[in-house]
């Protein structure tokens, strides 16, 4: 494929583009800037490791065949809903930058999207911003400083495999958060302050009834595997939790400035913690 290779250059904007241009490496290339336009038969575009600090809704727009697009290592703090309307984007890579907010429909538009890096970031909260992302398969979003998702972050994700939630400040979780993702295999939460108490049995539950690989969530009431594993908590480990609070509420991504019209809350007929049990141990991270 055609290539322009700018790597370790000195540079300040992109050079004029070739016709066909198909892939374009400009990491470590100490941009500040990007050019108005860039070649629109751009397949994969590399600007990692530089120092862009703002993307407006004109940097990417007529890049309609561009598959990956890699921005990790930048300068950048705040992202405009309509920067990425991609409609063959199958990887964004946003990891190790100073981002704080995701805003609502930042990535609307990324129907093929299947990989998001957003690692490394200053990202304190996780409303409605991926709803939109139905073949994402794979989100990354450790270390950060997230403390709250809503309950309706993932909806939708139907096909999400992998999630990378280790290293931020995550206490609970809120009950609906993985009920629709059957797919979900890879779940990692380590070093995160989790609080052990009735807010996190259904994940108890939830953990019982997966095939998936699940670290980092240790709390005293998961028990061992092991084919004698009793079906009820550990003596004195939360017994006399009821249903969570959770359950009852409305079903909204609860971001200012943002709501969706709330559906019935699935609520079991009632909480009845029987099943294997298994510990979910903590993970490298």
């Amino acid at each position: 494929l055609p290539l322009l290779k700018l790597h370790l250059e000195k540079i300040t904007k992109i050079p004029p583009r070739p016709v066909f241009l198909k892939t374009i490496l400009c990491n470590r290339a100490g941009l500040k800037a990007l050019p108005g336009e860039i070649a629109a038969s751009t397949i994969s575009l590399n600007l990692s490791n530089n120092y862009l600090r703002i993307l407006n809704t004109n940097t990417f727009r007529n890049l309609t065949f561009l598959h990956s697009l890699w921005l990790d290592g930048n300068n950048l703090t705040f992202l405009t809903p309509g920067t990425f309307h991609l409609l063959r984007l199958g990887m964004l890579n946003l990891g190790h930058n100073f981002i704080t907010d995701l805003p609502n429909q930042l990535f609307e538009g990324l129907i093929q999207l299947k990989t998001m890096h957003l690692e490394a970031n200053r990202i304190t909260g996780v409303g409605c911003t991926f709803r939109g992302l139905l073949n994402l398969r794979n989100l990354y979003l450790n270390n950060n400083q997230i403390s709250f998702i809503s309950d309706s972050a993932f909806l939708y994700l139907n096909k999400l495999h992998f999630l990378h939630l280790s290293r931020n400040n995550l206490s609970s979780l809120p009950v609906r958060l993985f009920t629709e993702l059957t797919k979900l295999k890879f779940v990692f939460l380590s070093q995160n302050p989790w609080r052990c108490d009735c807010s996190l049995l259904w994940f108890w539950r939830w953990t019982a009834a997966r095939r998936a690989v699940i670290e980092g969530l240790d709390c005293p009431f998961l028990s061992p595997p092991n084919t004698t594993a009793p079906e009820q908590p550990l003596p004195g480990d939360l017994g006399d939790c009821t249903l969570p609070l959770e359950l009852a509420s409305e079903d909204k991504c609860r971001v200012a400035g943002t709501s969706v019209a709330p559906r019935p809350p699935a609520l079991p007929g009632q909480l009845i913690l029987a099943g294997p049990t298994f510990a979910v141990k903590p993970g490298k991270g």
